[in-house]
This record gives C-alpha cells, structure tokens and sequence, in this order.
C-alpha cells in the first residue's frame, strides 16, 4: 500500500511539474515575442524617426524655403510612423514621451506653415532629444524583460533540480519497501506440516 501511495505520488509529481513547464514556457513565449515587438522593432522607428528629424533639421538649417514639398514628405513619413510606434506595447514613461514628440512633430508642421521657421527648428531639435529618450527606453525595458526571461528560467531549473532529488528519495523508499516485503514473505515462508 505505501509502494502505491508512493508511486501516485510521483506520477502527480510529474504531472504538476508538466503543468508548471508548459505555464513557464507560455510566458516566456510571451516575453521573447514582447522583446522583439516591442522593443526591436520600435527600436527600428525610433532609428527612422531619428533619420527624418534629422533630414528635418538639416532644411531648416540650410534655410531652403523652397523645399517645402521635401519638408511635408518628410513630416508625412514622420507620422506614418508614429502610427506604427503607437500599435506597440508602451509603457507609462514610453508614453508620455512618446505623446510629448508627436506634439512636437505637430509643433514643427504649424510652425513651418506659418513660415516661423526658428520656432520650427527648436521643436525639431527637442523631438530629437525625445527620441534619444524613447531609445534609452528601449534599452532598459529590453534589459527587463531579457532579466524576467531569465529569472523563469532559472526559478524553473531550480525547481528542476528540486523534483529531480524528490523522485530519487521516492525511487528509494519504494526500492527499500519492496527489499523489505521480500525479507518478510523469506521470514512467513510455511514449514513443511507433512513430516510425520
């Protein structure tokens, strides 16, 4: 009876630990898509919002009036993005930021229709520094979730080692049992009644 209770024991060991392994590798599934489609590809928008601020300060700074056309490509491609960036996982301080440079892209486009070309420029130069912002971000929220991915490994090779020692202690308790059931039918086995 102790031989089957044990042996219960260790097949609901194994099941829970199945339960718990496909829960971990569900959430680390999460994490790693997480890290790449939140923060290396908006890594990427970040890069390519940086190149069209970029552009964007460098026609304000050669004083063309005339690139006017360039300028709205430009902002236009500059918003495409930021469509992009918005579909993505933000966090609160990604946010805020995030809402401060679309309000600068904003500033920039009525300044340049308004032909206040200064007042267009400072905001360029500020959406800039906001993106360097955006990307310390994507830096540290990356490091994060790689941080979090590994501490469920880790978490998961401990209880690993944990069921592994819980399985060997069973395996010998019942291996004993069973050395023992032997010893006993040895010590109950009938004499011979017949010998007269």
């Amino acid at each position: 009876m102790t031989a089957a209770i044990l042996l219960f024991t260790v097949i609901g060991l194994v099941m829970l630990t199945n339960m718990r392994e496909q829960r971990i590798a569900a959430r680390i599934s999460t994490t790693v898509t997480s890290i790449y489609e939140d923060r290396l590809v908006v890594a990427q928008y970040i890069l390519k919002l940086s190149k069209e601020i970029e552009s964007i300060i460098a026609t304000f700074e050669k004083g063309d009036a005339g690139n006017t056309t360039v300028l709205a490509q430009r902002l236009s491609a500059v918003a495409a993005l930021n469509v992009l960036y918005e579909g993505t996982t933000l966090t609160a301080t990604e946010r805020t930021n995030f809402e401060a440079f679309k309000q600068l892209c904003q500033t920039i486009a009525q300044n340049d229709n308004a032909d206040n070309r200064p007042a267009a420029l400072r905001a360029a130069r500020e959406a800039a520094e906001r993106l360097q912002i955006l990307s310390s971000i994507q830096v540290e929220e990356g490091k994060n979730l790689l941080d979090e991915v590994l501490s469920m490994t880790y978490f998961s090779n401990i209880l690993s080692y944990l069921e592994l020692i819980i399985l060997i202690i069973i395996a010998v308790i019942i291996q004993a049992l069973v050395f023992s059931s032997k010893t006993i039918a040895g010590l109950k086995k009938p004499t011979n009644e017949n010998l007269n």
